[in-house]
């Protein structure tokens, strides 16, 4: 389905009795050797399932050519990140814009798929907004739902509004929201909160010597998921900084699962089982992401990839 007011591309599964149990993993950002573990993990508890990534595929990470390729091996389903945004954007404007003007990781990344461009090009156009479904649960909980509603975004989206009408800007990068209350009509707005410079933000911080008052937008935001109370199931990635979260109604059944838990930044990469309610982590090898430089960490000690 498209919405044609948002622009929004949703595509739609069938329900779980009519499907294989998907198999969710949130950002991989590069991380191929990750992924493959975590493919061959979650094996142990289910043997076969459909391969679903939440986004923000290539960027930021050493082989994004490698998960492309397991991307195609599995014929994983995938939803658009803004990463994925961005880097399309990118590749889109390549004639328009200075190579040279580009951030440090991206200027890597446009150099490790240098012989997979068009295909992943391809790929990254192809990307729905989100995927819904419905999950018919094979636990045996005598307070839950045989079967729930599931949405899986990048990142969020608006409680009040629900999934069609929350707009693009939020489906791809929303962590904090704000109500506006400048207009007529009470609406939710983005803060803008990148991963990178909530960490680097609170890092100078921790090290300043005098306790900075928080500012008035600081006061006002809060997470997008404090406003969903169900029945749908909504399992996201895109907050790194929050990690692996889990809202639950009364009876425990969950109702928001976040799954982003920072691979590239030497944290771990994180699938979720929505049929079991089973979440499943592999250690990232090491940190591949430099926070503080922006670049991508080819080696252990390798911080800089020569680009020709």
């Amino acid at each position: 389905m498209q919405d044609s007011s948002n622009n929004l591309i949703i595509k739609s599964l069938a329900p779980s009795t009519d499907r294989l149990p998907l198999f969710i993993v949130g950002d991989v950002h590069g991380c191929a050797r990750e992924l493959v573990e975590l493919i061959e993990t979650a094996k142990k508890h289910i043997p076969k399932f459909q391969l679903m990534l939440v986004g923000d595929l290539f960027t930021k990470g050493p082989d994004p050519v490698g998960v492309y390729e397991v991307i195609q091996e599995h014929s994983a389903l995938c939803i658009k990140g803004n990463h994925d945004w961005a880097l399309w954007s990118t590749i889109q404007q390549a004639q328009k814009r200075s190579f040279h003007s580009l951030a440090e990781h991206t200027k890597q990344t446009l150099h490790l798929i240098r012989y997979h461009k068009r295909a992943i090009f391809d790929l990254l156009c192809s990307l729905p907004h989100a995927y819904v479904t419905t999950v018919v649960t094979q636990l045996k909980r005598s307070e839950w739902e045989t079967e729930y509603p599931l949405i899986i975004v990048h990142a969020g989206l608006d409680a009040t509004k629900g999934l069609l009408g929350t707009t693009e800007r939020m489906l791809l990068t929303a962590r904090y929201v704000k109500w506006d209350l400048k207009g007529n009509e009470k609406k939710l707005l983005v803060v803008p909160a990148g991963y990178r410079s909530e960490i680097l933000n609170q890092s100078v911080n921790s090290t300043s010597n005098t306790q900075k008052s928080a500012t008035s937008s600081e006061k006002e935001r809060f997470r997008w998921h404090e406003l969903h109370n169900g029945p749908a199931l909504i399992v996201f990635g895109h907050d790194a900084k929050q990690g692996l979260f889990r809202k639950t109604l009364p009876s425990g059944r969950p109702i928001c699962v976040g799954i982003d838990t920072g691979c590239t930044y030497g944290n771990s990469l994180t699938g979720y089982f929505p049929e079991i309610d089973l979440a499943i982590q592999v250690r990232s090898q090491r940190k591949y992401f430099d926070i503080k430089k922006n670049i991508i960490l080819l080696k252990p000690h390798q911080s800089r990839l020569a680009v020709v």
